[in-house]
């Protein structure tokens, strides 16, 4: 990947934390250009692609991801989930099945790296290096993919990928993923507290809003005080 490809990306990043859905768009596709198999951007626009209703070209994006990463559990999550609205029952299920499947190998190489990581851990100092900080984050976007994998409806599956997408400054897949778990579970006050924190990361100050008042009110009514004191402080700050 050069570092054209990856300043593309990043320009993305930005225009669409400044709602500029197109020039995200744009910049993405030029990317791709570049690097046709670049997994960020594959899933980003593809995600970009089904927001403004052109699912046809979704559903390409996430096809041509499962290809250039065969282990992706989300390109096949969210082929099921365009499948869903397009009303292909059957292909959806049979890529959530692939999505489970993924799952399940996932689990298994998380556990033989974990134990690597226990021996080595013995003889290697307990500083992260970049690129362990980098794998770490990668078990964690597995791990919450799997959840999503195994129970779709899961809403903690979505909050937790949601969470890591925000660490890893993934902003147009954290947005989406947490609308998803809003969606799951309109009750879920922490995933509203979370949705507010990635839009408020990109700029987007009338939808931060928003969300925080729906999720103070949902927060409110639940009881909980955690999430509640979190949107109340960032909303006053607003």
């Amino acid at each position: 990947m050069s570092n054209s490809v990856h300043q593309l990306y990043q320009q993305a990043m930005l225009a669409f934390c400044e709602k500029q859905t197109a020039q995200a768009i744009a910049h993405l596709e030029q990317a791709l250009q570049l690097d046709p198999s670049y997994p960020d951007a594959l899933e980003s626009l593809g995600v970009l692609y089904a927001n403004v209703g052109r699912l046809e070209e979704a559903i390409q994006m996430m096809k041509r991801l499962a290809q250039a990463d065969p282990d992706s559990i989300m390109a096949h999550t969210n082929l099921s989930r365009f499948y869903q609205q397009k009303g292909w029952i059957d292909e959806a299920e049979a890529e959530q099945a692939e999505a489970r499947r993924l799952s399940w190998k996932a689990e298994l190489k998380s556990k033989k790296d974990q134990t690597a990581d226990d021996v080595g851990a013995r003889h290697a100092p307990p500083l992260r290096s970049p690129e362990e900080e980098l794998r770490q984050i990668e078990r964690r976007i597995q791990t919450a993919q799997k959840a999503i994998a195994f129970d779709p409806k899961d809403v903690l599956g979505y909050f937790s990928l949601g969470a890591v997408y925000l660490d890893a400054k993934r902003y147009i897949e954290a947005v989406d993923i947490l609308k998803q778990a809003i969606t799951v579970d309109p009750k879920h006050s922490p995933s509203y507290a979370s949705l507010g924190q990635a839009l408020e990361m990109c700029g987007q100050k009338e939808e931060t809003k928003e969300t925080y008042e729906t999720g103070i009110k949902v927060a409110t009514e639940k009881g909980d005080i955690i999430p509640l004191k979190r949107m109340e402080s960032r909303l006053k700050k607003l």
